[in-house]
């Protein structure tokens, strides 16, 4: 474990990640943490300050932190650049330590540790040693925390035996042991976050289980990031934040510690599926066919589910963009000009709707979903696009092609949308003699595509498309239970875990285009147990859609309310 570890910390950056890792280290181990990493703030050579005692016997003294990623070079030592470590620790000596340290704490004897996931090149040893040796004196002196000094801490504190059993260590190294088969790997983390939060009783044991998980996933993600496939992390990411909520959904108030331990969660999330998103889907949806052929399968149904499987991603990843975005505005609107964040989040979505745009166009495979459940991710973008009049023509374009082709399909006993999950069903639905009446019927039996098409051709005033839909609708799936799916009562308890089936389905469900509007906002006001679920009312609302695409559930009809009343 401790060599896992100490590589997990060789390949963190400085920024955003290792500093990240050293505060909840030493919260653990009892110091009280005084100054954390910011942004833009002049900190004269310290990213973290704590006070406290590594051993009982050991006189309480003020620890002065400056981190580097990677191992200690030359380069990083005493480099050109101003982040080398050379001039902070000069920084420290003459600008912090004089000025800086608060009065109750100016008494005490200070250490400054010289912070790093690896190891000291041999070749600078000599120099950090005399300078070491050179500035060190009476209640001064220098420590080197590198990565086996904090592998072992993070073994001892973050990972210890009663909140971390050698059991779910070694869940760890099995997940870690898979990556090149995700879904196994990914299996075996939930697992261990079953395990570790299963033992916890109160609001404190929650909050440092959750650290350890967040550890434990920021492991799995540096490893993924090294291997170049991140799909484990992917996966672990979303299954860990859901999970995670639904043990501090009770007590987030977005201030106490628990709060915290959740926020640092969702932080890791972010930074995975950013990785995941600016690695391997933006740089290629503006290539024709690219992430079709990166699948790398000659069978149209691998393609198939991928491509689904990708948007639905990127759509989530929107969704979460576009909620920081306007809890910018209203936080703050952009009268005298939009502040850096907003920008920055303004641009960012505009990124991530145009990757959706390109996605679509270059691989025309997103035309023809082969699974009913595939409205999921369709769902998903038309949502995050229905916010960005811009894009109107092409979700109109896109709507039209999907509802042609869903129809000829059909007609021309082609690969037309079936209630089957599992690849081996779709595989046989391939091959299957599809002219057989009866066999039809039965694969097409209930759908929630067909509504969710009607709703949104109707939305973008699609008429004579949402007329040939309806047309088809009644001469050829009479048969078919039309419905849709809304959260309930029970929807609360078991959305973020997935313990157990939820929801009310509307069936019967009208295919006229202003039949199905009104239909769905009747359906709004009735499943108002929405409106009380604790990611909406907590100002996470993006996690009933990460839950949606995570479990599969239809994405409600709730987060385009606003749109149904302005189409009128």
């Amino acid at each position: 474990m401790k060599l896992i570890l100490k590589q997990y910390l060789a390949s963190l950056r400085e920024r955003h990640e290792l500093d990240a890792v050293l505060p909840d280290l030493l919260s653990s181990m009892g110091m009280n943490v005084f100054i954390l990493p910011t942004r833009g703030v002049k900190e004269y050579g310290v990213d973290i300050a704590a006070v406290g005692q590594l051993q009982d016997d050991e006189e309480e003294s003020v620890y002065l932190f400056s981190v580097k990623s990677g191992n200690l070079t030359r380069e990083t030592w005493s480099g050109q650049s101003n982040q080398s470590l050379l001039p902070s620790l000069q920084e420290i000596l003459f600008g912090f330590i004089p000025t800086r340290i608060p009065p109750q704490h100016s008494s005490k004897p200070i250490v400054i540790c010289l912070c790093f996931g690896g190891d000291i090149n041999s070749g600078i040893r000599q120099e950090v040693s005399g300078f070491e040796n050179y500035n060190s004196r009476d209640k001064l002196r220098f420590e080197e925390w590198n990565g086996d000094k904090l592998s072992e801490l993070i073994q001892q504190y973050l990972l210890k035996e009663e909140l971390l059993p050698s059991s779910s260590q070694a869940l760890l190294r099995k997940s870690l042991a898979l990556l090149e088969e995700p879904e196994s790997s990914s299996n075996h983390f939930s697992v261990l976050i079953d395990e570790v939060l299963s033992h916890t009783t109160d609001t404190d044991s929650i909050a440092s289980s959750i650290t350890r998980i967040n550890v434990c996933l920021w492991v799995l993600f540096s490893w993924c990031r090294d291997g170049e496939n991140l799909e484990a992390a992917y996966l672990s990411s979303e299954r860990t934040l859901l999970l995670a909520w639904d043990k501090v959904k009770g007590h987030y108030t977005g201030r106490n510690k628990l709060s915290k331990s959740f926020d640092s969660i969702l932080d890791t999330y972010h930074q995975i599926t950013d990785c995941y998103v600016d690695r391997c889907l933006i740089p290629y949806v503006g290539l024709k066919y690219a992430l079709s052929h990166a699948v790398h399968s000659p069978c149209s149904i691998d393609v198939n589910i991928k491509l689904f499987d990708v948007l639905g991603r990127l759509a989530v990843k929107g969704h979460w963009v576009l909620d920081s975005l306007s809890k910018s505005y209203a936080k703050k609107l952009p009268t005298d000009g939009e502040s850096e964040e907003q920008k920055r989040l303004r641009l960012r979505l505009r990124e991530v709707t145009s990757a959706i745009n390109f996605l679509a166009i270059n691989n025309p495979i997103l035309l023809s979903p082969y699974k009913d459940s595939q409205a999921i991710d369709f769902g998903l973008a038309l949502t995050l696009l229905s916010n960005n009049s811009e894009l109107d023509g092409f979700v109109q374009s896109w709507l039209s092609g999907m509802v042609d082709k869903c129809i000829f399909a059909f007609e021309c006993d082609g690969m037309y949308p079936t209630m089957h999950n599992s690849y081996e069903k779709l595989l046989e639905h391939k091959n299957k003699d599809k002219t057989n009446s009866n066999y039809k019927k039965k694969v097409t039996e209930a759908s929630v595509l067909y509504p969710l098409l009607a709703v949104y051709c109707s939305l973008y005033k699609l008429d004579s498309v949402n007329q040939d839909l309806e047309k088809f609708a009644r001469d050829k799936l009479l048969h078919s239970t039309l419905q849709y799916w809304y959260p309930n009562q029970n929807s609360e308890q078991v959305m973020y875990s997935n313990s157990s089936t939820h929801g009310s389905a509307s069936t019967d469900f009208p295919m006229n285009g202003s039949a199905a509007l009104e239909h769905i906002k009747q359906e709004c006001v009735n499943a108002d147990s929405f409106k009380s679920m604790s990611a909406v009312t907590k100002g996470k609302a993006p996690l009933v859609l990460t839950a949606c695409r995570c479990y599969r559930y239809p994405v409600p009809f709730h987060y385009i309310e606003d749109f149904l009343n302005t189409s009128e």
